[in-house]
């Protein structure tokens, strides 16, 4: 039986999504709910609609036709959806005749998705490629996620798991099965902090990070750095500490990827409509980029910048 599940996107010739020239798939959900998501299309599990306001003339069509009365035109003329009350009918993306209206995330199966991955198979042997599973977060479509890991890996691809890590052991275990290297996410050591800007505690995170570690499965730490939120000393410190000691338990080889805040996340969330809660337009100096390297550097990791 082929599997199905939600996906926003397949992106080839991805270079930041592990080892090699890559193709990412992005799945639909997630565990979390980081305010400064760079995806917030791949939030919901299900299909939704999202304006895209560069289309958008403001002729009101939209909320005309809204069953639930879920649209509302902001002062710019520009449409904004209230998702407590949108009932996902689509109706608005169907009447737009400008195409403002987009709806975000489709059913496939993973034969469908095998069929345009192995597309690239001599990208991926000349490089050191393969398939990313990405989102989102691959983990809240557990069972498919660990079906398109087990379809690429029996066709000889090398795969990747990209997670945030909080979901249950059994459902992070099942998809390493398929898993060749996981890039897994530190966001926080703090508990408090990391539900305060997350939705959750990291608890079951670090947990699972131990675990990955001791599995066999290469591994990659990605650290996102975020202004005022994890890029203190003493937090830089603490997520040091914590990987290696994981490096010391890691059976399959352990290296760190600090992602530098993306100053220009802030652009989609306009283009669909929302707010956006962390500065825009000023990445990282260079100077203090090197001060954060150099606390992982003390800790004999070897750190890469940017994926």
């Amino acid at each position: 039986m082929d599997i199905k599940g939600y996906i926003t996107d397949i992106q080839t010739y991805s270079l930041c999504d592990g080892p090699g020239i890559r193709t990412t798939v992005f799945l639909k959900g997630c565990l979390l709910n980081c305010r400064w998501c760079h995806n917030p299309e791949g939030n919901r599990r299900f299909p939704e609609v999202f304006p895209y306001s560069p289309n958008c003339e403001g002729c009101g069509t939209c909320m005309e036709i809204c069953p639930a009365g879920a649209i509302s035109m902001a002062g710019e003329r520009r449409p904004r959806i209230d998702k407590g009350r949108c009932i996902d009918c689509f109706s608005c993306a169907e009447a737009c005749p400008h195409e403002a209206m987009v709806v975000w995330g489709r059913e496939a199966g993973v034969e469908e998705i095998m069929a345009e991955v192995e597309r690239d198979k001599p990208f991926y042997r000349n490089s050191g490629g393969g398939m990313t599973l990405s989102g989102g977060e691959p983990l809240a479509q557990p069972e498919f996620a660990a079906a398109l890991l087990k379809a690429a890996k029996e066709r000889g691809i090398h795969t990747a798991l990209d997670t945030c890590g909080h979901a249950p052991w059994e459902k992070l275990k099942k998809a390493l099965e398929g898993a060749d290297f996981v890039l897994y996410d530190i966001k926080h050591m703090d508990p408090d902090r990391h539900r305060a800007f997350c939705g959750r505690s990291n608890g079951l995170i670090l947990e699972n990070a131990r675990r990955v570690a001791e599995s066999g499965v290469a591994m990659r730490v990605r650290v996102p750095l975020i202004p005022g939120v994890n890029d203190d000393e003493e937090n830089l410190k603490a997520t040091a500490a914590f990987v290696a000691g994981l490096r010391q338990q890691a059976a399959g080889g352990l290296e760190v990827d600090v992602l530098p805040y993306h100053p220009y996340a802030g652009a989609k969330y306009r283009v669909f409509g929302l707010e956006y809660p962390f500065p825009q337009g000023e990445g990282y100096p260079e100077e203090r980029l090197r001060e954060i390297v150099e606390v992982f550097l003390l800790r004999d990791l070897e750190v890469t910048v940017g994926g």
